[in-house]
């Protein structure tokens, strides 16, 4: 295995889509000069894709890997609540 590929895992699958809500999110990685635009539809995209991995995984996750996605859900779900709607997803009003 290349030591610069991690593994292929549960954990890795979940720290990939992390990062790519984090992104959406408008948080900079750390190889970034500055911050990506937020894109708020697309960051609760991934938040819903890793709802969704937990709902597909019940019962076969271990502890630390059910706390783990808790926690990350937990705090992509408390970030999220910041985002402004983007113009795709605000519903006019009447």
């Amino acid at each position: 295995m290349n030591p610069a590929v991690p593994e292929a895992s549960l954990t890795a699958l979940m720290h990939l889509l992390t990062e790519q809500a984090l992104l959406s999110m408008g948080v900079p990685h750390p190889m970034m000069k500055e911050a990506p635009p937020a894109n708020p539809a697309v960051a609760r995209f991934y938040v819903d894709l890793l709802s969704v991995l937990k709902e597909k995984t019940e019962g076969s996750r271990t502890d630390a890997e059910t706390a783990e996605l808790d926690e990350v859900l937990y705090q992509l779900r408390m970030r999220a609540l910041d985002l402004k709607p983007s113009a795709e997803t605000a519903t006019p009003k009447p």
